[in-house]
């Protein structure tokens, strides 16, 4: 869709500067733009990665200095965001609409809710007593169990596997390949044998909660699993059964949360971090990569632990190392104890 510069900063409610009446006609990175593309920078120290971009328009933060380049401009407090504003404007039809369809392939029972506009892909399976909001897409090979509630304006892509009595909120987007609502991992030690312990409990998900490819999410063994409102999930993640994660907590690809942990509003995850189960973290904690939480986190901030990249040789030396600290902590504590007995 091509569209003016005034135009453009208009339907976003921004100000700007450069030519009204230069057209806009796509979006692009800093590396691939041409002439008619419209760009975004985050801060002004990424000034440098301007140098050859050629697109025509640049969403910029309010305290960009204009001076510095000879571009058309569109102010905005957060440019990324107005960024993605942009690109539903532009390009429609990349982000992908849904013309409310119901395949003939797709299994539908009659003892189902369908509400309206609601697209259902080919082969996907909607079992009795499920519910389906307006306006939700249903895409090509998913299974929605019996009893299960989706929400409306939900967006389910290939091959989602939403489990019995699962509870979808509103405007969920769930990527290929997640589950919702398989067995926890519950076995109790019996005369020698794991007995398996009925999962009984579900999985609440909140509205616009994003959940990414192939992330599994664990019913409650009693109580329900539950993931508030706005949280957003990368590829990959496992969460266990009672598991609870906050409203707006972002988490990244490869984390492993264990059953009955509590993670706080407004956290961020990064990838690869482990959580112990049965534990609990406050609102706004930030973890880094590849941390192991082992014990509750009672105070807000940013947190760390494992050990960075070296060179393999120095790695090699460190860990030999690591195994006298115990030894030279005790020669430490016995020289401080004569040290002070010698004063």
């Amino acid at each position: 869709m091509k569209l003016t510069l005034r135009r453009l900063a208009g339907q976003l409610q921004l100000e700007f500067r450069g030519e009204p009446d230069q057209e806009i006609s796509g979006v692009a990175s800093l590396i691939s733009a041409v002439s008619g593309d419209l760009c975004f920078i985050r801060h002004k120290k990424y000034l440098s990665e301007l140098s050859g971009c050629q697109c025509s328009v640049l969403i910029v933060p309010l305290d960009f200095d204009q001076e510095t380049i000879d571009k058309s401009l569109i102010f905005a407090e957060n440019p990324h965001f107005q960024f993605v504003q942009a690109m539903a404007i532009i390009e429609p039809e990349l982000i992908g609409k849904d013309d409310y369809q119901q395949h003939d392939s797709a299994q539908i029972s009659s003892a189902s809710r369908i509400g309206k506009n609601v697209s259902i892909g080919a082969l996907a399976v909607i079992e009795d007593d499920v519910d389906i909001g307006e306006g939700t897409s249903i895409g090509a090979g998913c299974i929605i169990e019996k009893g299960a509630n989706i929400g409306r304006q939900c967006k389910l892509h290939s091959r989602v596997t939403i489990g019995h009595r699962v509870v979808v909120g509103d405007r969920c987007v769930l990527h290929p390949g997640v589950v919702l609502g398989s067995d926890g991992f519950g076995q109790v030690w019996h005369q020698q044998h794991w007995v398996k312990v009925p999962q009984i409990g579900s999985v609440i998900i909140g509205d616009d909660v994003e959940i990414g490819a192939n992330t599994t999410v664990d019913r409650g063994a009693l109580d329900d699993t539950v993931i508030e409102q706005g949280c957003k999930l990368d590829n990959l993640i496992q969460i266990g059964h009672n598991a609870r994660i906050g409203a707006h907590t972002a988490i990244a690809a490869c984390v492993g949360i264990g059953g009955s942990a509590k993670i706080g509003r407004h956290c961020k995850i990064s990838g690869g971090v482990m959580v112990r189960g049965h534990l609990s973290i406050v609102d706004h904690v930030t973890l880094t990569g590849m941390s192991m939480v082992i014990k509750d986190i009672k105070l807000p901030g940013v947190y760390s632990s494992g050990t960075p990249l070296l060179e393999n040789r120095q790695w090699h030396k460190n860990n030999a190392r690591y195994k006298s600290l115990d030894r030279l902590a005790r020669t430490v504590a016995l020289l401080e104890k004569q040290q002070d007995k010698s004063q």
